[in-house]
């Protein structure tokens, strides 16, 4: 039964795209100053020139940028000390400044050091917030894919829903030609008292109609395509008309279950909840590192003028100092205890968010897929209906033009028909649509 309705979908679709293309160049000859824009080239502006994805990248280079200080925490950290003083000659005073005595001291005075300090163990706290500091850039990394992902969902619905307004104007066109036809006759009608004034009102008003829903349509045309200006960088207030050149159509029949299965390897919704999960663990051990002592490998060179040791003398002192130190914050042990409880929660929590993540893309996944399926449907229906009202459509022009029917039938006749033509249109179009949204959901966008 699914393979039959693929089948039927596909050639529905290939009509549809036959039918576009032949009104594609009757209807641009009439519309200055429209831009012929395809899906690929569409989505391709959106990846380039989007600025939401712009800052989800520069999130990842910062991200990366991050990850390369933490790893500096690995390497010596160098430094220098240098220092000058002038020193006035000092008095030395006797009782309360009754006599004071002059020394002669050194003035000038000097020193410099260079000093290195290299961690050999900081209880795996460095590793580990090197390690956090990947799975943020991870993370960012799965956000960029997930905005982009959405970028390249809402352009596609846009573009196929700009393609079904276009669809509307022309069949609704094509109805106001043909009204305009039946006016002429009315008129001349009505002049011989072959119909009544109100028959033609009642056409004229029909008319109208169709003239408010062309304008209706023309008005979300220009709205769409300064949304999709913006999504794809264009200038805005560009006209875009689609062109359905190279639309995917499946060729094969798609079950649930493995929709399913292609979600939850392809989503990164579910990778970015498993990522944090890992950051709630990477942040625990990092807390659990302060239990642990810390290990310093130090080394000193240091000279001065003059020598202070263990006398001043008039000469210059160098020496050099190597060596280890070992820090251990004991009050760590209870100091540390909520934190580390705090931590634990946060692992469970991450846990059960992607429980949470992994229900709602089950349910987007099984949404997707019915819709997809129900527009199949809809377009044998409509189809069926489109054939009903052309015929119903026949029957009453015929009586009509035999005069065993009123101007009301026809005008009926013709809003039926109307009507079940552009649900057709719509039904081709929000089949492929949904079957956008179907691999959106499985994360093959």
């Amino acid at each position: 039964m699914n393979c039959l309705f693929f089948k039927i979908f596909k050639s529905e679709v290939v009509i549809l795209i036959i039918a576009c293309l032949f009104y594609e160049a009757g209807f641009s000859q009439n519309d200055d100053g429209v831009r012929l824009i395809k899906l690929d080239e569409a989505i391709q502006l959106g990846i380039q020139n989007n600025n939401q994805l712009k800052i989800a990248k520069t999130d990842v280079a910062i991200a990366n940028e991050n990850l390369s200080q933490s790893q500096i925490a690995k390497t010596p950290v160098i430094g220098l000390n240098m220092g000058y003083n002038y020193i006035g000659n000092p008095k030395i005073f006797e009782g309360f400044y009754e006599k004071n005595t002059t020394i002669d001291y050194y003035n000038q005075q000097g020193s410099a050091s260079v000093f290195a300090s290299m961690p050999l163990y900081y209880g795996g706290a460095i590793n580990n917030q090197i390690d956090k500091q990947q799975l943020i850039a991870n993370m960012q990394e799965s956000v960029a894919k997930m905005t982009e992902t959405e970028i390249k969902q809402t352009i596609t619905t846009q573009f196929f829903t700009l393609e079904k307004l276009y669809k509307q104007i022309e069949v609704t066109k094509q109805n106001i030609v043909n009204t305009d036809l039946r006016i002429k006759q009315l008129n001349s009608r009505v002049a011989n008292g072959q119909n009544l004034k109100s028959d033609l009102l009642r056409t004229e008003l029909q008319k109208s109609n169709f003239e408010v829903a062309v304008f209706r349509s023309s008005n979300s045309i220009e709205l769409i395509s300064n949304y999709l200006d913006i999504l794809t960088g264009l200038p805005t207030n560009t006209k875009l008309k689609p062109v359905l050149d190279g639309i995917l159509i499946p060729k094969k029949e798609v079950s649930l279950d493995e929709s399913l299965n292609d979600a939850y390897q392809n989503r990164y919704e579910i990778k970015r909840s498993e990522i944090n999960v890992k950051i709630a663990e990477s942040s625990l051990d990092i807390t659990k590192s302060g239990f642990k002592p810390f290990v310093n490998a130090n080394l000193l060179f240091n000279t001065q003028y003059p020598a202070q040791w263990p006398n001043y003398t008039d000469n210059i002192l160098n020496y050099w100092v190597a060596g280890v130190s070992l820090s251990w914050d004991i009050s760590s042990f209870y100091n540390l205890k909520h934190r580390v409880s705090a931590d634990k929660q946060q692992i469970d929590k991450s846990n059960v968010a992607l429980a949470v993540t992994k229900d709602q893309i089950n349910q987007d996944v099984k949404g997707a897929y019915i819709r997809f399926m129900e527009s199949v449907r809809n377009i044998v229906t409509f189809k069926k209906d489109v054939d009903l009202a052309l015929s119903n459509y026949k029957i009453v022009k015929s009586r009509y033009d035999n005069d065993f029917a009123v101007i009301s039938d026809i005008v009926d006749a013709e809003l039926q028909l109307n009507e079940a033509k552009i649900s057709l249109n719509n039904a081709n179009v929000d089949a492929i649509i949904q079957y956008y949204s179907l691999q959106y959901a499985m994360g093959k966008l």
